[in-house]
């Protein structure tokens, strides 16, 4: 029913810490991914299969999760 006034409307500042980490997090990321797309397209497509995937997939799945029909 009242508004509460002690309640800060702003967004919370990010440290600079949490700011100049942001480059080697997506680095990390981008390493993970390549190295996650070599070791998947190293498979048969047999062995892709079983994982429910195709090699014409293999990068979207690592980018976004598998799709689950």
């Amino acid at each position: 029913m009242f508004y509460d006034t002690t309640a800060s409307h702003r967004a919370p500042r990010q440290s600079y810490f949490t700011i100049a980490l942001r480059p080697w997090q997506m680095l990390s990321r981008l390493i993970a991914e390549r190295r996650d797309f070599a070791r998947l397209s190293s498979l048969d497509d047999h062995m892709l299969n079983d994982l429910g995937l195709t090699r014409g997939n293999i990068r979207s799945a690592l980018r976004n999760g598998r799709d689950w029909d």
